[in-house]
């Protein structure tokens, strides 16, 4: 059972006070009415009228002056006892108007507070002693206006009887004050018995709507719960478990999804390495919500080995660049050479710009991630963004690269073989139009060659037959001799 502060007892007494208050003030109302009701009988209005109003205007006098305390129970109590010396005397003394006494003892047990009966009991012991001594010195001196007080109708009161009298007011101050401290016992233990019970009512409350939001899947509201209440604890544990547990199912299937999307655009795109750089770049970027991205592409030209950008993005705005770097040269050569991957959270200024239709900005985090085989570095991915990157968005990043890096590899090899079968079929048409232009030679020359030796036997036939003409002819010249 927990403790309870003065403070938080103090709310339920004062109810306690308040009703204690109305049986008191009903009780005392009486009393200065039955003072009146004495006076008719034995013509003792100014006691009556006078004690009784005196004992009204000191009760609810305090009780106004010092509202919010609790002077005015003492006083009270006071004033019962005055009451109960104000009938005696109004009765001449009659010895039944001691027991008002006992009656202000039991409306005194409301307050539950022994200290309440002290200022009642000290006043009749006083008054009882006074009084008693005083009429006692009046019988022994023969003195009548001592003998006049009224306290007893006795001659006087002998010290035996006053002891009967006190004690017997004394017992039952202690009863009624042993009663009053086991009731205000009583009363704190069904208080705080309360108090505890609206507490775990409270927390049962609190626990129930924070067990529906866990189940609902809200692990951000934040519930005030009592650590020490082991329902609550365990609620808070099994809810930090399924927050981590969300948490993890989440990023495994942000990455999970990322591959797939990754993998059905290489897949698509897999055979043209420009298309493949550009898509993987734009999916880059816009899966992950940054703002800019470029690929580079590790490329050789006989010894010289250099970082292209082949694919680039920012904006919706596709940027069709010329930009080589050699390796080591600014943070993408680095990565290259360092095989590594660079994340910068201050990014120097003017070191990149992303554009938008509001002006240029500087980004507030730059990642630059190599796409490697092995061993091997295919390419270099430069992402920017306006946001601080989380670990498993770089862990994403890594298994990516490796994914894309195969796909690089292959696209290369792809455009290689491209490009040497293109290279092969050139080489093929042109030696095709040589061996025409040969064969078509040939032709010629053959045509050449036929012409000739047509024209050699016309040239032949023509040298015979002008032979024959002069072997005809000489022998006409020599007939003609």
């Amino acid at each position: 059972m927990t403790a309870i502060s003065k403070k938080k007892f103090r709310p339920y007494f004062d109810e306690i006070y308040r009703k204690a208050d109305r049986v008191t003030e009903f009780t005392i109302g009486g009393y200065y009415l039955f003072g009146l009701f004495l006076a008719f009988f034995y013509d003792t209005w100014l006691v009556g009228l006078g004690v009784g109003s005196l004992s009204l205007i000191l009760y609810f006098g305090i009780k106004f002056l010092l509202k919010g305390r609790y002077a005015h129970h003492y006083i009270g109590s006071l004033v019962l006892g005055i009451f109960m010396a104000q009938f005696i005397y109004q009765m001449h003394g009659l010895f039944e108007m001691h027991f008002t006494a006992f009656v202000a003892i039991i409306v005194l047990m409301a307050y539950q507070n022994y200290k309440v009966f002290l200022p009642a009991t000290l006043f009749i012991a006083i008054h009882h002693a006074a009084f008693a001594y005083i009429q006692y010195l009046g019988f022994v001196n023969d003195n009548e206006s001592y003998q006049s007080i009224y306290f007893t109708q006795l001659d006087y009161m002998d010290f035996q009887t006053f002891l009967f009298h006190v004690g017997l007011v004394v017992v039952a101050v202690i009863i009624a004050g042993a009663y009053s401290i086991n009731s205000r016992s009583r009363s704190k233990i069904l208080f705080q018995k309360l108090v505890e019970s609206e507490e775990q009512a409270e927390i049962t409350k609190i626990n129930i709507m924070f067990a529906r939001e866990i189940a609902n899947n809200n692990y951000e509201k934040d519930f005030d719960l009592n650590e020490e209440d082991p329902l609550s604890g365990a609620l808070m544990e099994m809810k930090e478990s399924l927050k981590k547990s969300s948490i993890r199912e989440e990023q495994e299937r942000f990455t999970n999804k990322g591959l797939a999307e990754l993998s059905n655009i290489i897949r698509d795109n897999g055979s043209n390495l420009k298309d493949l750089t550009y898509e993987v770049i734009e999916f880059l970027v816009k899966y992950m919500k940054l703002n800019q991205g470029g690929f580079f592409i590790v490329m050789e030209e006989g010894d010289d080995v250099f970082l292209e950008l082949e694919g680039c993005y920012a904006y919706d705005r596709r940027k069709k660049l010329n930009k080589r770097i050699q390796p080591g040269e600014g943070l993408v050569g680095q990565s290259y050479q360092e095989k590594d991957s660079i994340y910068l959270t201050e990014v120097p200024e003017n070191y990149i710009n992303i554009k938008s239709g509001l002006g240029d900005a500087n980004p507030r985090s730059i990642v630059i991630t190599p796409v490697k085989r092995d061993a091997t570095i295919e390419g270099i991915i430069e992402l920017a963004s306006f946001r601080v990157l989380k670990d498993f968005e770089k862990d994403f990043l890594e298994k990516a690269g490796e994914s894309i890096a195969v796909a690089l590899n292959t696209a290369k090899v792809n455009q290689k073989t491209t490009e040497l079968y293109q290279q092969s079929q050139q080489q093929t048409e042109e030696m095709r139009a040589q061996e025409e232009e040969m064969r078509q030679n040939m032709e010629e020359l053959s045509a050449t060659q036929e012409e000739m030796q047509r024209t050699q036997k016309d040239y032949e036939k023509m040298l015979a037959n002008s032979q024959k003409e002069n072997e005809e002819l000489k022998k006409q010249l020599a007939e003609m001799k």
